[in-house]
């Protein structure tokens, strides 16, 4: 049977390689690290040909950090082409092509995408089939086959590379799934060798203590990553590393004065060799003087924390250090000093996912929203500048920081705070429209409401159908904003008829029960912590419309690592939230509605349509999207 299969993915390979060559070019054929590979595309010779194009490369699956995921085609001669260089850290990707709106997409055949492998001296380089292996499930999500066909991809790289670290544990829990209890602790075993063997061969090294922990979440053991931590922390006590753990223990602590006084015995172990694992340390105790008003001693710590390294996360603590300063009212000359530096390096912060490879250093994603997100972090730090001159009794200096801030500021806190100090100012024209402001983007904060109705009030508007008028107009204003963003991105799939759901009695869920409402599907697990700190919000907006009955709810637990006995525990556990627990029975129904993360959200129409997809954690931003979507699609012509 498995030489049966592995004729039959050999002969759809050739097939999809034959049609590859027909539409698509790729060169060089062996691409190394550095080259300038170029993608060509022949409309003629596909079924685009009643699409005009433009074209994109989609990369579907992919390690090119720096670059967009969708990359524009250029017309050149009949062919549509784009060409990039390939990154240092390059490796396997795979990628369709597709028209502005996908609705036309070509992929090399109907279970494969197009592919490029990276070579060096013209050898395929490590990884570049756990790689593939990895892009199974992405290129062909209906399959039967994705275990086999990704265990076939493991041993492909490891005839090549018997020493890959992380191919060796991928093979290892695939072969897991379907073996006995008995089979499956041997298993377990040897991939626990794999780690340790790991974990001796540098165990001073932290990129590969990183891969020592990656190795036990791979194998499902994540209680062994403290233990492992233990094991340094007992065998290299005053080494780097041994110090860095034992801080990170430490600061669990919830005694703060005690945490205090043991970082004090542990820097008398400082050396040369280990200087470098006591940041931490000094970031903990300066934030502990600072909170407890102490400015001497806080003072001695403030400039072992900022010595301007180039660290990519550093502009974020110094961010939050002149907060916590601004907070307290305490040192702030050194506050206003740290902040102007922020201000003149905001061209230098990165502000997307970061990765870090010991060849290359840091690495940031590519992120198209980066001009905007770099003017909003501009506008907070003058709003703090604003704020820092007003505790520093320079009112004209302030007013001049928040005039230039205001017209691009986004943080409903800063825009409260500002507002705030307007009103000690008792220039109530100034702080009515800061809160204004501050209300459109958070009208679920009541500090904020409460202040702006309170201001309003003593502008004479103190009958309260004038008030609730005055609210309303309020939030068309800021959901027309979201509105237009809406009919950039709203989709108009059909969610399946064909799905198996199940809520909390195990009473199934009728396609019926979805029409003519709008409906909120969010996928979760209870092993899913970003799902379940999304709760919160996704509460909030539910109890706003509980009561409405052109609205639905379906939080559903995805049934990934999860049975429906783990579902009804934790809704049972957790009636603060009292939504509709639901659970999927449907194995497939992840893959048919393209979600590959969770949290998910889909909100689909009156219809059935999926219109909207949200995916990952966005805390409070959850509340003001999410319910401007539900407004939106209950305003919605059909």
């Amino acid at each position: 049977m498995i030489k049966l299969f592995k004729h039959l993915l050999l002969l759809l390979l050739l097939q999809a390689a034959f049609i590859l060559q027909a539409q698509v070019s790729i060169l060089p054929k062996k691409a190394a690290a550095g080259d300038t590979v170029t993608i060509s595309f022949d409309p003629g010779k596909s079924g685009a040909i009643t699409s005009k194009g433009p074209f994109f490369v989609d990369f579907n699956y992919s390690n090119f950090y720096e670059f967009p995921s969708r990359m524009p085609m250029e017309l050149e001669g009949g062919l549509w082409r784009v060409r990039f260089k390939l990154p240092a850290y390059a490796n396997f990707s795979c990628f369709t092509i597709a028209d502005r709106d996908k609705k036309f997409v070509q992929q090399a055949s109907d279970s494969s995408q197009y592919e490029i492998y990276v070579y060096k001296q013209g050898k395929l380089i490590a990884g570049n089939y756990l790689g593939k292996s990895y892009s199974v499930p992405v290129q062909d999500r209906n399959s039967d086959h994705i275990v086999a066909t990704q265990e076939y991809y493991l041993k492909k790289e490891l005839s090549l590379y018997p020493d890959n670290y992380e191919a060796q544990l991928r093979l290892i829990v695939l072969q897991m799934k379907n073996s006995s209890p008995a089979r499956q602790a041997q298993l377990l075993n040897k991939g626990l060798a794999v780690v340790e063997k790991k974990f001796r061969s540098n165990p001073l090294f932290e990129g590969n203590l990183n891969k020592v922990t990656m190795g036990y979440l791979i194998l499902g053991q994540n209680q062994k990553v403290d233990s492992i931590r233990q094991v340094v922390i007992n065998e290299f006590p005053d080494k780097k590393i041994g110090i860095s753990y034992r801080l990170n223990k430490l600061f669990h602590k919830p005694d703060s004065t005690a945490v205090v006084a043991k970082i004090g015995e542990l820097l008398s172990l400082k050396t040369a060799d280990n200087e470098a694992a006591y940041g931490s340390a000094y970031e903990y105790l300066f934030t502990y003087y600072v909170r407890h008003r102490d400015s001497i001693q806080a003072q001695k710590y403030l400039p072992l924390i900022t010595r301007w390294e180039q660290d990519p996360y550093k502009w974020r603590a110094y961010n939050q250090y002149v907060q916590l300063l601004l907070d307290h009212k305490l040192m702030l000359h050194d506050a206003s000093k740290l902040n102007l530096y922020l201000l003149d390096s905001v061209a230098a912060y990165p502000v997307s996912l970061i990765r870090y490879f010991p060849e290359t250093g840091y690495l940031v994603a590519h992120d198209p929203a980066r001009a905007d997100k770099l003017t909003a972090i501009k506008a907070e730090i003058m709003a703090n500048q604003g704020l820092i001159s007003a505790q520093l009794n320079r009112p004209e200096d302030a007013r001049e920081w928040f005039v230039k801030s205001i017209p691009t500021l986004r943080s409903a806190a800063l825009l409260r705070a500002m507002a705030m100090q307007y009103q000690r100012w008792n220039d109530i024209d100034s702080a009515i429209p800061v809160l204004e402001a501050a209300y459109r983007y958070a009208p679920f904060d009541p500090q904020i409401r409460q202040l702006l109705d309170s201001e309003i009030e003593k502008r004479g508007i103190d009958n309260v159908a004038e008030r609730q008028a005055y609210f309303s107009k309020l939030d068309r204003q800021w959901k027309q904003e979201y509105y237009q963003e809406f009919q950039k991105i709203i989709g108009n799939a059909p969610f399946p008829k064909d799905f198996s759901i199940v809520d909390m009695d195990k009473k199934p869920l009728v396609q019926a029960e979805l029409i003519g409402k709008v409906v909120i599907i969010d996928f979760w697990a209870t092993w899913c912590k970003p799902c379940i700190a999304s709760f919160p919000y996704l509460h909030q907006v539910y109890k706003k419309y509980a009561s409405d009955p052109q609205v639905k709810f379906v939080v559903l637990n995805s049934g990934s690592g999860n049975s429906w006995d783990d579902a009804y525990k934790w809704a049972q556990a957790n009636t603060e939230f009292d939504f509709p627990f639901y659970y999927n029975q449907d194995k497939k129904l992840s893959s048919k509605l393209e979600i590959t993360s969770i949290p998910t959200t889909l909100i689909l129409d009156k219809k059935g349509n999926i219109r909207f997809r949200k995916v990952g954690f966005e805390g409070e931003k959850l509340l003001q999207s999410l319910d401007a979507m539900i407004e939106y699609l209950k305003e919605l012509e059909y």
